[in-house]
């Protein structure tokens, strides 16, 4: 039995699709614009299904814990679970401390996030849609 709405359903369906089609000259700009719902929705109108498994337990969704580069909170990296980095990803966004990162093929291989608690993470490009697939793809399940 499902817990979402349609209306939650169909965003986090046509979301995925999104983040898997787009490849044009703004595909960091759409994804950065996507994670505005992609973090929200989950966030705000189901914490309770995002999973409290352990961060490096999500490396096989093709994202590496290393991009953390401090939990915050007097936190340790590997302490981290999956719906607190979704929540901390979702209030650098939302509070606009997300910055990008240029490479020298791209002026934008990925984004710096922080978060005031002192949450901070560098993560590239593909590693932001591989999170952001597996969650999608984990909740969407349930």
């Amino acid at each position: 039995m499902s817990y979402f709405n349609n209306f939650e359903r169909i965003f986090m369906e046509r979301s995925l699709v999104l983040v898997d089609s787009y490849q044009g000259e703004y595909e960091t700009t759409q994804l950065l614009n996507g994670l505005i719902g992609l973090l929200f929705f989950p966030n705000e109108r189901m914490p309770d299904l995002i999973s409290e498994e352990n961060i490096q337990s999500i490396e096989h969704w093709g994202f590496s814990p290393t991009c953390i580069l401090n939990a915050g909170n007097n936190k340790e990296i590997q302490d981290l679970t999956l719906r607190e980095v979704v929540r901390r990803l979702r209030n650098s966004v939302a509070h606009c401390r997300v910055e990008p990162f240029p490479n020298d093929h791209r002026p934008c291989e990925g984004f710096f996030f922080e978060d005031i608690n002192g949450f901070k993470a560098k993560i590239p490009t593909e590693q932001i849609k591989n999170f952001i697939r597996g969650l999608l793809n984990q909740l969407l399940a349930q």
